[in-house]
């Protein structure tokens, strides 16, 4: 069996679900619904068998827990087009760029929610205007510290 090499690997649609996640609670998704994604997206990048094929021979929902017909639709929608419609409906309301922000040590998807409501901080471009002026005071949750990690990670990464 060849390899498809432009076939999304386990760590890839492990990261699309965490977009995913990351959009939904930005989006004011129910979080209780999207608590979903971070604990599939762990077990999916844990798995040795290929879920791109999984989804490809429709045996997603037997060989991963917890996956029923929504996310096998989201998955497969993933491996064939590299988006899934879900991603798509709620991404209207929320900047695509806000995914950059993901990577940063210390800041979750409630935290980028924060960010984006308070500041309107949607990229790792936005997050350098606000910390550059003091736009990150009195937000909850983010300090000195924080934003001191901030600021190590866009000095390597921007």
């Amino acid at each position: 069996m060849t390899k498809n090499t432009d076939e999304l690997t386990n760590d890839e649609i492990a990261q699309k679900l965490m977009e995913l996640h990351t959009i939904l609670i930005v989006a004011d998704y129910p979080e209780d619904h999207a608590a979903r994604y971070p604990r599939l997206a762990y077990t999916i990048s844990r798995m040795e068998e290929s879920v791109a094929e999984l989804a490809t021979q429709g045996k997603l929902q037997e060989a991963i827990p917890g996956v029923g017909d929504i996310v096998s639709t989201i998955i497969i929608e993933y491996v064939e087009t590299g988006t899934c419609s879900k991603l798509q409906e709620y991404a209207s309301d929320v900047p695509q760029t806000i995914v950059e922000l993901i990577p940063i040590p210390g800041l979750g998807p409630k935290t980028i929610k924060l960010l984006y409501q308070e500041a309107g901080i949607d990229s790792l471009l936005s997050l350098r205007t606000a910390i550059d002026e003091s736009k990150l005071k009195g937000i909850k949750g983010v300090g000195p510290k924080t934003i001191e990690k901030f600021e190590e990670y866009l000095d390597e990464n921007l």
